[in-house]
């Protein structure tokens, strides 16, 4: 903050420039110095406007600051002029926001592959590109999804988020586009706006994208062409701004190549494409995730668990094939039980295995086909948790997907974790 004379003579400087430059703010900004005459492109790509009282500026590595002149009229002061770091304040807002919701955020740029990866990230986030997210379940993609959102000047509109694999086909087109009164018996009576309409100015991530049935696909690529959104029932366009980020653990080329996927719709969709790594590729990150649960499952459940160093060499050493997610799932378990012993249990790659302590407990005796139930839901609800899609839970248990998508509505679990 800068107290500016009548003259535009620099007369006190209060606070700090250390998040828009390394420099000092007295270098920047000494005593006695004509604001008006400041070679202000040192520190900003354009020079201000001083007859404007509120603006925008932007630092040469894209932060966007508050530039405003508000006048005083006291006996030594005639301007107060402050510069707001309207990026970090965004930043950490969704920074607080994510660790209030056991969100992990900043840690995952610890390994090389993963620095060049939140780099780019960082960069894209100022641009308006569709991204096509890429990698295994668990990796991290939703949460890469959030971070693009928060470090974008969309940040204060809405984050909207749908995992395609989540719904009946018959649904998924309604759920994006929304639909016309009158259009569906038993229809909402006034219609229903989709979730295109919902996330306008905003951003929307459409995870498992390669789930999108094919009638689907040729309009969401008119959204990507035109910029427009038609409701089922409806004759006319809407015009919508919405950023698009669409994520996928399967190889959209080969999809493509199967005639399951529109190749102009992939091409559309691979503007910006970025693969993340799987976590047995990020061993370096594992004890910091290691420390982040703990301290959120910890804070959870009021317990004050610690891990032994011999065990948390062992949870470097394993492949981690359910990624971030799996070990997520790992440490608040041991956090719950309080026994490391549960790292003995851990699933086999493409295989659901009931934990050696029972989970389910039956009391006395009940019917087989009760029981039976018991142990059904007990899978599919670990298999879910555990991959994080109802497309990778469907094949470790050897079901169909919608079979999946059906139990889970059942058996009321919320939101279906995306992958």
């Amino acid at each position: 903050m800068l107290f500016i004379s009548s003259t535009y003579k620099i007369e006190m400087v209060l606070g700090s420039a250390s998040d828009l430059t390394q420099r000092p703010i007295t270098e920047i900004f000494g005593l006695q110095q004509d604001v008006t005459t400041l070679r202000w492109t040192e520190l900003f790509v354009n020079e201000p406007d001083f007859n404007v009282n509120e603006q925008f500026l932007y630092t040469h590595d894209q932060q966007k600051v508050l530039f405003t002149i508000s006048k005083v009229s006291t006996s030594e002061f005639e301007f107060i002029l402050s510069l707001i770091n309207v990026t970090k304040g965004i930043e950490l807002k969704a920074q607080q926001e994510a660790q209030s919701q056991g969100v992990p955020r900043r840690f995952v740029g610890v390994s090389d592959k993963m620095t060049k990866i939140m780099d780019v990230v960082h960069k894209i986030s100022r641009v308006n590109s569709t991204v096509l997210l890429l990698g295994e379940s668990g990796v991290g993609k939703s949460f890469l999804a959030r971070e693009i959102h928060a470090m974008s000047d969309r940040a204060d509109q809405p984050f909207v988020s749908l995992n395609c694999g989540s719904l009946p086909k018959d649904l998924i087109e309604s759920e994006l586009f929304g639909y016309e009164p009158g259009t569906f018996t038993g229809g909402k009576k006034g219609g229903k706006i989709g979730l295109f309409e919902a996330a306008d100015k905003g951003t929307i991530f459409l995870d498992e994208i390669a789930e999108l049935p094919y009638d689907v696909q040729s309009k969401l690529l008119e959204v990507l062409q035109e910029g427009t959104i038609r409701k089922i029932g409806g004759v006319v366009a809407k015009q919508i701004d919405v950023r698009i980020i669409a994520a996928t653990n399967r190889d959209l080329a080969v999809q493509v190549s199967k005639q399951l996927f529109r190749k102009d719709l992939f091409y559309r969709l691979n503007v910006v494409p970025l693969r993340i790594p799987p976590l047995k590729e990020r061993k370096d990150e594992i004890p910091m995730l290691i420390e982040h649960f703990l301290d959120v499952f910890n804070r959870k459940y009021n317990q004050s668990k610690n891990i032994s160093k011999p065990f948390k060499r062992k949870l470097v050493e394993y492949e981690w094939p359910g990624n971030i997610r799996e070990l997520e799932n790992i440490i608040e378990r041991i956090v719950v039980t309080n026994s490391e012993d549960v790292f003995e249990f851990l699933l086999k790659e493409g295989d659901v295995q009931l934990f050696e302590e029972n989970t389910v407990s039956i009391q006395g005796l009940i019917p087989l086909k009760d029981a039976k139930k018991m142990v059904e839901k007990e899978l599919i609800l670990r298999a879910h948790q555990m991959y994080g899609s109802t497309y990778k839970a469907a094949k470790a248990l050897h079901v169909d997907q919608s079979t999946i998508v059906k139990k889970l509505k059942q058996y009321n679990t919320g939101e279906i974790n995306e992958g």
